[in-house]
């Protein structure tokens, strides 16, 4: 059917006039019986199944109508503790406060499985004090036994991302200290198994060789008891079950929706069945998921009486009541979703976009007609399934509230692996007799580092083995040095290569006819074969940024759903691909099917789509024929001219007038619109339909960039979800409120979160006759940045605001900021290059929340705000200077003492002339990080050798030093001495 829809698309009509042979006759005439007693054989067995009181399993769709999803909730709730809160704050006081004078302390968490380890140390991890106390911090799952240098490995890995480049303990410790140098650490090891003290002993012995910071810590959950040295015996937090309040209030949160209210009859069954949990926080979670979609009473007597709650043993006890949770999963098609899980490695996390996608490639998920639901809103419904019955956990959400990924706990990936032991397999490092002796199944994984010997296994099993025919998924992580011999897969479905060393993709591809999911974005692929436009039921296809030229054939890959390279397809190719849902840049060019036209029939586009070349369309009318407002499922959209066409056209307004988004857009990004004026829709942030106006009333984020010629900024007001604003080279604009508000003193927008001004030559006023204030923006901005906006004179903060971070930068003409008094929230102010301001005023009385502060290049300021420091006695990071250059050294410090507990990084930022450091700064004992730029000293100062803390020291710029004076005065402690940018040796 597919193979005639694409013949009909090209047109292709070739009739060829023949006679029947008999041999045809014969053949349909045999098909024909067949077909015609299956169809009697299906009827009998239908019958049969009526009269046994069985019905028709229907998608997982109608389930949803009785749950209820809690898809607005913050990230932290995801792992929100119930009585833990002791432990907590026991723990953090370990780490930041009992041996901050301690190099290196290491805090197990210990406790048996599913008491709530990783819940809690994942509480600390992002709690506040937390991250103000810690540089870096770093997650490793460690999960099996690892020797020392492989844990280093590992350690290296989750810090910057990429794996060593060498395994040799002394060169991993060299890399670690790289990445940790002069910084305070805090490092959570996650589920460890090994308790040996000598193990740990020289594994402390390792950290201790990295040049850290004192105070670093390293946090450990474990299930042993005995692990580690006498200092960890001591520190360890011994984990117990919960409580039977704390349980009944997970338990309550899980199961009945917040503000409802439940029948006395379910609260007294449920406290029963709490107390059966034996305090474990994942059986309640496990337990009361399943409950959540139930309100009959016998349901709930079914679960408490049953026998699964009563064994001895708790992992015994969690594993069955994973199988009861399992059990009472909505259909077969939910459960066979879960279990396909199992082909992927342990603590993998899941992205919730690919998973659905491949289980639309296994046709698990089909299309809803009678719900008008498409196959990814099915399988986003099972996935949120999943996540209710606490089998999904860890989910992680978006800006907008909606989960993006999400792993398995270990014991129900363990649950996984057993249902689906017949049908999947998962290979870790096979060696050879692993493949020799696989058992048939439809879904294969290996995951294997560099063996080329091993991957010819892989391929000759491929070639050789008859279950290889069979294979609906292969998934290979590691390196292929060959063609891959894809003949031999004639079932396959889904086919993942992550092979660097595979740079050519066989024709034979063309004969996986059923193929629906391919990945080849991890390979070294540049041409792809003709044949690959056979690929008829396609629906994802991955490519590597590697891949230079598309051909011609890929139009025939109708059914493509989601596309993923950096390449952009030629627009005369994606026109046909009508399927498609995924197109981040579509590029117009002047020539036949490469206009904006080829968009109309492609209105299952989704998330983001970025449309260039505007000045390629050549009227209003041809802009109306992308039809950009019918595709519904766009959330963010960019309209875009280009740098080097000159200047504006004459059309220009009439093209963006036709370019109308769809009414749900959260993004919208016009740049290099060279009009005077925006068309209405954009001032009005509304669209017309049918002549009535409709408020784009879901954008969360405004940018209009180079629109050089506008005069005026569109209404904002009634825009109540809009957090984000961001304007950069709106040449033109004086005023932010835009012309069609005249007179109002309301904020710009209530909901306003972040406002960006870069590069604004003409901009003077928020509002006319009200001051420069963040008041009169947004009650509720946070973060405002200014950069290079000349024509602004005067800033004043003195009205009560919760602003966060205020940045000013090359502001020519700014002279005064009259007040900053009502930023007490502020934790980030940085004032840059804005040579006319002479001072600063009305500092706040106490702002402890402010963490970095930074007041650069002031031609005429010749001191410090008066009490700066009292002010801001709680800063990270300070950076001050130059100032005016008729001073003969920097101005005085004095108070800055009263930041030695708290102040990591110090720069100062001076004149040749100035021949001294500010003696102030022998009293701040706690800096890590010491930097000074172009000061005429000649000596370092006696007291810089007593500051022990310095790990870091910069003399940048600094003429009168030089490597022996620098290596005579640096402190000894000090790890990393750099002189004009080049390393000093120390000891």
């Amino acid at each position: 059917m597919l193979r005639r829809q694409i013949k009909k698309q090209d047109q292709i009509t070739r009739k060829v006039m023949c006679l029947p042979s008999l041999k045809r006759f014969s053949f349909r005439y045999k098909i024909g019986h067949k077909i015609q007693n299956i169809n009697e054989k299906l009827l009998k067995i239908n019958t049969e199944a009526d009269s046994l009181g069985l019905q028709d399993e229907h998608p997982a769709g109608p389930v949803l109508d009785h749950l209820y999803w809690r898809e607005t909730v913050p990230n932290q709730e995801e792992f929100k503790i119930v009585g833990r809160d002791n432990d907590k704050l026991h723990i953090i006081e370990l780490l930041t406060q009992s041996r901050k004078e301690e190099k290196l302390s290491i805090v197990p968490i210990v406790g048996m499985g599913e008491i709530g380890k990783t819940t809690l140390a994942k509480s600390v991890y992002n709690d506040k004090k937390i991250e103000q106390h810690f540089d870096v911090k770093a997650w490793l799952c460690v999960s099996v036994k690892v020797d020392i240098n492989t844990l280093l490995a590992k350690i290296y890995e989750s810090l910057d991302k990429k794996k060593p480049t060498s395994d040799l303990r002394t060169n991993l410790i060299g890399s670690l200290n790289e990445q940790l140098t002069s910084k305070r650490y805090l490092l959570v090891l996650d589920d460890v198994w090994i308790e040996k003290r000598p193990y740990w002993e020289e594994f402390r012995s390792c950290m201790l060789n990295v040049s850290s910071q004192n105070g670093s810590g390293i946090l450990v959950t474990t299930r042993k008891l005995e692990i580690g040295t006498h200092d960890m015996h001591m520190d360890s937090c011994l984990l117990k079950g919960l409580s039977d309040d704390h349980c009944c209030d997970i338990f309550r949160e899980r199961v009945f929706v917040a503000g409802t209210s439940s029948s006395l009859e379910l609260e007294e069954i449920g406290h029963e069945i709490v107390k059966k949990c034996g305090g474990l926080p994942l059986l309640l979670n496990v337990i009361g998921g399943m409950l959540a979609h139930y309100s009959d009473i016998e349901k709930w007597l079914a679960i408490k009486n049953s026998k699964v709650l009563d064994l001895e043993e708790e992992r015994d006890r969690v594993q069955k009541s994973l199988e009861l949770s399992f059990d009472n999963l909505p259909n077969s098609i939910v459960k066979q979703c879960f279990v396909y899980c199992s082909i992927f490695k342990k603590d993998t996390v899941m992205e919730r976009e690919e998973l659905v996608r491949i289980w639309m490639a296994l046709r698990l998920v089909q299309a809803d007609e009678e719900r008008n639901k498409e196959m990814e809103d099915v399988g986003n419904d099972i996935f949120q399934i999943l996540v209710s019955n606490s089998l999904f956990q860890d989910v992680e959400r978006d800006e907008y509230g909606h989960i993006t990924r999400c792993s398995m706990h270990d014991l129900v990936h363990d649950l996984s692996l057993l249902l689906s032991k017949h049908e999947s397999l998962c290979l870790e490092d096979a060696t050879n007799d692993d493949i020799a002796c696989m058992p048939q199944v439809k879904h294969l994984a290996f995951y294997q580092k560099q063996n080329i010997k091993l991957v010819a296994e892989v391929s000759m099993f491929i070639e050789r083995n008859t279950e290889a025919r069979t294979l609906h998924t292969l998934f290979i992580e590691g390196e292929v040095d060959m063609k891959f011999p894809f003949q031999r897969l004639k079932c396959i479905r889904i086919l993942q290569l992550k092979c660097y060393l595979i740079r050519e993709l066989d024709d034979s591809i063309g004969r996986l006819v059923h193929l629906r999911y391919l990945d080849l974005a991890y390979t070294k692929i540049r041409v792809l074969p003709e044949s690959i436009g056979k690929l008829y039921h396609l629906q994802t296809l991955k490519l590597s940024d590697d891949i230079e030229q598309f051909p011609e054939a890929i139009r025939n890959l109708i059914s493509l759903r989601y596309f993923q390279c950096d390449k952009n397809i030629p627009a005369n190719i994606v026109g046909q691909l009508t399927s498609l849902q995924t197109l981040p840049c579509f590029i117009l060019l002047r020539r036949k099917r490469h206009g904006i036209e080829e968009l109309r029939h492609l209105n299952n586009l989704s998330g983001r789509l970025c449309i260039s070349k505007l000045e390629n369309v050549r009227s209003k009318e041809d802009a109306f024929k992308a039809d950009l407002s019918r595709k519904k499922n766009l959330y963010e959209i960019e309209l875009e001219w280009s740098r080097d066409r000159g200047g504006a056209n004459k059309n220009e307004k009439d093209v963006l007038e036709g370019l109308q988004p769809p009414r749900d857009v959260k993004e919208l990004e016009i740049t290099r619109f060279y009009g005077d004026n925006f068309p209405e829709w954009v001032m009005k942030m509304a669209i017309d339909i049918e002549g009535k106006w409709t408020p784009l009333d879901k954008l969360v984020s405004i940018t209009l960039y180079d629109c050089r010629s506008c005069l005026s900024l569109p209404t904002l007001e009634h825009l109540p979800h809009l957090q984000n604003l961001l304007l950069i080279q709106m040449d033109s604009l004086t005023c932010l409120r835009s012309s069609d508000v005249i007179g109002s003193t309301k904020p710009l927008s209530l909901s306003l979160r972040s406002l960006g001004l870069y590069f604004l030559e003409r901009l003077e006023k928020w509002i006319d006759g009200e001051p420069n204030s963040s008041k009169t923006i947004s009650p509720v901005l946070e973060k405002l940045d200014i950069y290079v906006c000349p024509k602004i004179i005067c800033l004043d903060e003195y009205h009560p605001h919760p602003l966060v971070s205020l940045r000013i930068s090359q502001c020519t003409g700014l002279v005064s900021i009259k007040s900053i008094q009502g930023l007490t929230s502020l934790e980030c102010l940085e004032i840059f290059m804005c040579p006319s301001l002479s001072d600063i005023t009305n500092l706040p009385n106490q702002c402890h929340s402010l963490k970095t502060l930074s007041i650069n290049n002031y031609d005429k300021l010749t001191s410090l705000p008066h009490g700066m420091f009292n002010c801001f006695a709680f800063l990270n990071e300070l950076t001050l200077g130059p100032f005016s250059k008729e001073l003969d050294s920097f101005p005085s410090l004095q108070g800055i003492e009263k930041l030695s507990n708290h102040l990591q990084s110090l720069e100062l930022r001076g004149w040749d002339h100035w021949e001294l450091m500010p003696e102030e700064l022998q009293h701040l004992t706690s800096l890590a990080l010491l930097c000074i730029n172009r000061f005429g000293i000649k000596e370092l100062p006696m007291w810089l050798t007593n500051i022990s803390s310095i790990r870091k020291l910069r003399f940048n710029n600094c003429k009168g030093l030089n490597k022996e004076t620098v290596r005579r005065g640096a402190p000894r402690e000090a790890t990393d001495v750099r002189l004009n940018y080049g390393r000093v040796l120390i000891n």
